[in-house]
């Protein structure tokens, strides 16, 4: 039987590139000498805040098979809060597979399995912490410049992808919406054929003046 590596690549959004964590994966592949096709790549680019939303990682977790190797370029890849992260890795413990997390300290050389596993265990729960507690500031100062922009008048929120004055697949996307809502198609065959949330065809419809259900 051949035990192969899964190596789990996420971004948060779709503009954001997978470039550093590929050169990253290629680099620690031609080092542990590492051919192709023992490796299965998991890719996608999608927020972090629930597993479910993430198919790719459902995925993953559902291939590996025992003696199989996750392997993640950073632990901030699985999950932005520690009880996430730490969930996902006791589902890959329990199917028997085991974790290679790139940028965590080598334990390699210790022989003791039990001792290796305890400071690796450590070093997860350090790294889980630091993560969430990094996003939880960096929240906070998000909340705090919106707050101290509305103050001085210039906060003006995000700006509108899908409107009358949009250009290129944004307005067809917008078109469309319009087209399809002045049809009275439900909200979420509209969503659905258009592959957009249902918020934003609520928001199109609200702006429309269309407050109905």
């Amino acid at each position: 039987m051949i035990f192969l590596y899964a190596a789990y690549l996420r971004v948060s959004t779709s503009d954001q590139s997978l470039g550093r964590q590929k050169e990253i994966l290629s680099k620690w592949q031609l080092e542990k000498n590492i051919a192709d096709e023992d490796i299965k790549l998991f890719s996608e680019k999608v927020s972090g805040k629930t597993i479910d939303d993430r198919k790719e990682l459902l995925r993953l977790l559902e291939f590996l098979r025992e003696r199989d190797t996750l392997v993640v370029t950073s632990l901030d890849r699985l999950g932005r809060n520690s009880t996430d992260i730490k969930d996902i890795l006791q589902q890959v413990r329990s199917k028997g597979a085991n974790i290679d997390i790139l940028d965590f300290p080598s334990f390699a050389g210790i022989n003791d399995t039990s001792l290796r596993n305890l400071l690796t265990n450590l070093v997860i729960e350090v790294f889980s912490y630091t993560a969430e507690s990094e996003r939880i500031k960096t929240l906070e100062r998000q909340q705090q410049g919106i707050a101290l922009a509305k103050e001085n008048g210039i906060y003006k929120g995000r700006p509108l992808k899908y409107h009358s004055e949009a250009k290129g697949a944004d307005k067809l996307v917008y078109d469309r919406a319009v087209e399809m809502l002045a049809s009275a198609c439900p909200i979420a065959t509209i969503a659905r054929e258009l592959s957009v949330p249902r918020k934003t065809i609520y928001a199109i419809k609200e702006r429309l003046g269309d407050t109905s259900e």
